[in-house]
């Protein structure tokens, strides 16, 4: 990809690097204040830059039919609105670290668009990389956390912490406010398989008015169960976690059980990954697939016809990834079984191996 960004712009000074991610389990748990455990994936996103000589920043695509280019004075790049395409991602960070002279940005990808991967994330996140030097992963994580909502999306920092501080061969127990990170060791002998359903993820429109919706749902049962004006379930007190059937609407009970029970299911699948056991592991996800399915009601039933297949055909467990509405599952299986899995899950499915987070170069 590095070869093909140059050859699209080959005065480029700058090259950068954030990858996606896939989520193993802690399913929007993180806009909630509960950790998440997610790996980098071996796919991302890639900014080349260049300067110009003009007072402009242009953003354009490898691919220009599919992602138009578009040109914007320097002067307009902090009052720009939101246009809703692809570039208000690069914008979002941009609009944070401007740049002080003209400036030209290729883009480039190998992240599959709304598939629940995290590729608008991984965007956000090599448009700050490629502004500057990236300083205080953790911070900058956060930061990019912020420059996010410019898109109209609640983000919980999840997608922007694992772009920055991925590490090969781990996964990452992630906890918020502030950042930090634990990294677990993924078993050699555990595969990690991703299998997209077909119905794209998309987070603009309906998708994201009800990912938002569920961010306020959250917030409503958080301060119905005692967290404060400001709090979140992750706030509520222990003893408080229980009378979640208590509250009056049922529909921010079932929500906020959800988030609890997954909180716990984050605990228990780092302890199955480090003792290496796979059956408790996978049905962790299985759990988590049910809860999203029935109480969170973000899954579709493609998603729920391709979980099913992947347990069918060897899975320990299955679930889906990412926001929902759409998108990829994830599944996890023994390494021996992982080609079998993935030729009964169709040609859209990947194995993957954590991989390292974001790299920024001077060519």
């Amino acid at each position: 990809m590095r070869s093909r960004l140059i050859e699209a712009l080959p005065d480029a000074t700058v090259v950068v690097r954030a990858p996606g991610r896939v989520n193993l389990i802690g399913e929007h748990t993180d806009y909630n204040g509960f950790p998440v455990l997610p790996m980098a994936i071996d796919r991302g996103i890639w900014i080349a830059t260049a300067p110009r000589g003009d007072a402009t920043m242009v953003v354009r695509s490898i691919d220009p039919a599919k992602y138009p280019a578009e040109a914007i004075p320097l002067a307009e790049i902090a009052s720009r609105p939101p246009a809703g395409t692809w570039i208000d991602y690069v914008v979002a960070a941009v609009r944070r670290r401007p740049p002080v002279a003209g400036l030209e940005l290729v883009v480039a990808g190998t992240v599959p668009a709304e598939a629940g991967l995290s590729s608008s994330s991984a965007l956000v996140v090599a448009a700050f990389l490629a502004m500057g030097e990236v300083g205080d992963r953790a911070a900058l994580a956060e930061e990019a956390r912020l420059a996010e909502r410019y898109v109209g999306t609640l983000s919980g920092g999840m997608d922007q912490a694992i772009a920055l501080l991925g590490m090969r061969g781990h996964a990452l127990r992630i906890d918020f406010r502030p950042v930090r990170a634990t990294a677990v060791e993924m078993p050699p002998d555990i595969a990690v398989v991703v299998a997209h359903s077909g119905v794209q993820a998309a987070k603009s429109g309906a998708a994201r008015e009800a990912y938002n919706a569920r961010v306020h749902e959250c917030m409503a049962a958080a301060r119905e169960l005692g967290a404060g004006g400001d709090g979140l379930l992750a706030d509520v007190e222990l003893s408080r976690r229980t009378a979640v059937h208590e509250l009056d609407d049922a529909v921010l009970g079932r929500r906020a059980g959800y988030v609890f029970a997954e909180a716990r299911r984050v605990e228990e699948a780092v302890h199955a990954l480090r003792s290496g056991n796979l059956p408790v592991l996978g049905e962790l996800l299985n759990a988590s697939h049910r809860g999203l399915r029935d109480d969170y009601e973000v899954s579709h039933p493609a998603v729920d016809a391709l979980v099913k297949r992947a347990r069918a055909a060897g899975a320990a467990g299955a679930r889906v990834v990412g926001a929902g509405f759409g998108g990829c599952i994830v599944a996890v299986c023994e390494r021996a079984r992982a080609g079998d899995l993935r030729a009964a899950l169709g040609p859209k499915a990947w194995v993957f191996s954590p991989a390292a987070g974001a790299e920024r170069n001077a060519v």
